[in-house]
């Protein structure tokens, strides 16, 4: 038959209280690494964000200048308000290239890092798209 005596129980109370406030201290130490990698992914689903925006606003410039008989100084001001109701993005630098059979529009948006540490680290990123149609003219 088995005793207490053979467990040991107190060794193993005194084990686990001593080793309580070492696995404390871990997560401490570990928690801001933690923190600083979740809020990298967060940053970088942010990034692809706005990428994807870019690229639907380029597209939707892109179409709306191809569909009609715009000019060549008309075709700013089209992309323009393409742009700003496709995205909410702010400060996108628009270009236009138009010619007989082509309606070509070119975003750049300046993405700013806003990591805590990291973001002082790392410079603005530079985000382009770049969309080509055919023009559909009706002459």
């Amino acid at each position: 038959m088995l005793s207490a005596s053979s467990f040991n129980l107190k060794q193993d109370l005194e084990l686990s209280t001593a080793e309580s406030g070492q696995a404390t201290v871990e997560f401490a130490l570990v928690l801001p690494f933690l923190f600083l990698f979740s809020m990298a992914i967060v940053q970088v689903g942010s990034v692809a964000n706005d990428q994807l925006a870019l690229g639907h606003a380029a597209r939707t410039a892109a179409r709306a200048i191809s569909l009609g008989d715009i000019t060549s100084e008309n075709a700013n001001q089209v992309a323009f308000s393409a742009v700003e109701n496709a995205v909410t993005l702010e400060n996108i630098d628009i270009q236009v290239e138009l010619d007989e059979s082509l309606a070509r529009v070119t975003l750049t948006y300046e993405r700013q890092i806003s990591l805590p540490i990291i973001g002082d680290l790392i410079d603005d990123l530079t985000l382009h798209s770049s969309v080509s149609m055919p023009r559909e003219l009706t002459n």
